[in-house]
């Protein structure tokens, strides 16, 4: 096998990588997105002037509630990995739903 059918075979591969999404609601408000891509997590509120992003190593999110980003934050501290954090939502009353 040639580097050049290697690195098509490598690209086709990571070509089908899924990724997955989920919302998080507190009865039917929503108040969480999450993705299983390590990434960002963001808040409502804007970040101060020069602040680095938040990030995250197994997850990526956006708050869609500024009430709940509290007790979503230290369930995320509390978290190991993601099918963890899933859970301690689960575990705390929201609704988990795929999104894709």
């Amino acid at each position: 096998m040639t580097r050049h059918e290697l690195a098509f075979l490598l690209l086709a591969a990571c070509a089908h990588v899924s990724h997955h999404q989920w919302r998080v609601y507190d009865g039917d408000l929503p108040i969480l997105e999450v993705s299983d891509r390590p990434g960002p997590i963001t808040s409502t509120a804007m970040p101060p002037p020069g602040a680095p992003p938040v990030t995250n190593p197994f997850l990526s999110a956006a708050a869609l509630d500024a009430g709940h980003e509290d007790q979503l934050g230290t369930l995320l501290a509390g978290a190991h990995d993601l099918r963890e954090f899933l859970h301690a939502l689960e575990g705390a009353g929201f609704r988990v739903v795929p999104t894709d």
